[in-house]
């Protein structure tokens, strides 16, 4: 299926998926609260199908938009997204208020991509790429026995599914931890599979 990708966030996370993104066939943009002009270094480093655009072109363009913005920042971005519902959000973000102190939200026992989707009630969340540091996302581990794996959880199957095509497509492995429920703590901080680089052996 043909898609408009778009990434919400040029931080470190947002770099390492517009260096994946870009390599595919996806037309993918990339806005940031400072607009477009401050992109251009970053678009042209990595060149590819990656195009700087402003958050309303973003929005308006993208059937698929990658959520790489700080935990705070998620309630005024589900504000900025009403009106532009049923977009399929891969949320990759980590409930990370500070990091010294280190400081983790209160999400009330929920896991963070129930948390998320419960701000977004009107599109279809996807918990994905929030388990590598960000180092290792931008430069995963190169291994002729296998794909560094992306583990995936959210309640919409076919939103899911469309997400795997996506990660399979940016070389990764994508791997389904099934529910919110299920998988969404395994993926959290401090959950058994955060900051751990798996690679999916080819048979």
């Amino acid at each position: 299926m043909s898609y408009t990708i778009g990434i919400i966030g040029s931080g470190h996370i947002g770099r390492g998926l517009a260096t994946h993104l870009a390599k595919t066939t996806y037309p993918v943009l990339i806005t940031n609260r400072r607009g477009p002009a401050s992109l251009t270094d970053l678009v042209t480093s990595i060149g590819g199908s990656l195009r700087a655009a402003d958050f309303t072109q973003t929005i308006a363009q993208a059937d698929v938009l990658f959520i790489a913005v700080p935990w705070s920042q998620l309630s005024d971005l589900a504000s900025q997204l009403q009106g532009h519902n049923g977009k399929i959000l891969v949320d990759a973000t980590n409930n990370i208020l500070s990091v010294s102190p280190f400081q983790l939200a209160d999400t009330a026992g929920k896991p963070t991509g129930e948390h998320v989707a419960a701000l977004f009630q009107t599109h279809r969340v996807v918990k994905a790429f929030n388990t590598l540091a960000a180092a290792t996302l931008a430069q995963p581990s190169q291994s002729g026995i296998g794909n560094t794996v992306i583990v995936i959880s959210g309640d919409d199957g076919d939103a899911k599914k469309q997400v795997a095509d996506i990660t399979k497509a940016m070389s990764f492995e994508p791997i389904d931890l099934g529910t919110f429920r299920q998988g969404g703590h395994l993926q959290d901080v401090g959950g058994a599979l955060s900051g751990i680089e798996l690679i999916k052996v080819n048979r």
